[in-house]
């Protein structure tokens, strides 16, 4: 009969993803898969390196696991385990580059095995297709990504004759504002606006930073009168809004899009919509 934990580690040394078996909240075991890629020849070797705990590695992100997301008196592995889904952490490596982990946490016979399957290239494309669609300060669409879904949204108008409405929007006075507290505040601005807007959006509604101080959005299966007052909604939020910032207001122009419409028809009429808000001081216009 063969032995048992030879059994296991053969097992677990035919799997590509780096594995660990714990026991509480110590390792016992790992595959040649772990070793390999932090470049240690034992397990010993490792433990004695890295102060017993693979989780002295994890790195204190905000937007990944790590030590001081949990409780000191609760173990990093039996949380994990709980939660019954994926968890990402970064981990730094010898060469101080850090690689991104999905693991996940697995109980059998008392002992924990933990699985840590490597995502450090998913992860870089989406933040290589982040910084190419996506405004760099207020992380709204940018006209390159906003562009793109116009087409999309036209073409769906097309196929199933539903209404498509455009809302542009244009911060008044913005100069003054950036003169009087400063370009930072001017950011700020930005940024909290495009925070209140996107959470007062559907789900499928566009919203992108248009240039300087302009926004757009785009409504599908919207009709104008929907559009108009959907504007007029998010005047009133901004206008009342109470962030630690200036008080400021916003201009609106809505439009629809029809099927006559040449390609930048709709962009001039709501360009023209905003403009009139702004001279009238009507707030929301809409062409």
């Amino acid at each position: 009969m063969l032995d048992t934990q030879f059994t296991t580690q053969s097992i677990i040394d035919i799997i590509p993803n780096p594995i660990i078996i714990m026991e509480n909240s110590k390792i016992v075991m790992c595959n040649k898969n772990f070793l390999d890629f932090f470049e240690e020849e034992s397990l010993d070797i490792f433990l004695e390196q890295y102060n017993e705990c693979i989780c002295n590695l994890f790195e204190d992100k905000e937007e990944f696991f790590s030590l001081d997301k949990i409780d000191t008196n609760t173990s990093w592995v039996d949380y994990i385990y709980k939660l019954k889904e994926e968890t990402k952490v970064s981990i730094k490596c010898k060469n101080n580059n850090s690689h991104i982990f999905n693991i996940t946490s697995e109980k059998i016979n008392g002992n924990y095995i933990v699985v840590f399957t490597n995502i450090t290239a998913d992860e870089q494309n989406i933040s290589l297709e982040n910084l190419a669609y996506h405004d760099h300060l207020t992380q709204a669409y940018n006209r390159q990504k906003f562009d793109k879904l116009y087409i999309k949204e036209l073409e769906n108008k097309k196929r199933y004759g539903d209404h498509l409405s455009l809302i542009m929007l244009d911060i008044d006075y913005f100069k003054e504002l950036n003169d009087t507290y400063g370009h930072d505040i001017g950011d700020k601005v930005l940024i909290e606006l495009t925070k209140m807007i996107t959470k007062n959006l559907r789900k499928n509604d566009i919203f992108a930073r248009w240039g300087g101080e302009e926004f757009l959005i785009l409504l599908p299966r919207t009709d104008k009168k929907t559009a108009y007052h959907k504007a007029e909604e998010l005047r009133k939020l901004i206008e009342e809004h109470d962030n630690k910032i200036p008080k400021f207001t916003v201009s609106f122009g809505v439009t629809e899009i029809y099927d006559y419409d040449k390609e930048q028809s709709a962009f001039i009429r709501v360009d023209k919509a905003l403009y009139q808000a702004k001279v009238t001081r009507n707030d929301v216009k809409l062409l």
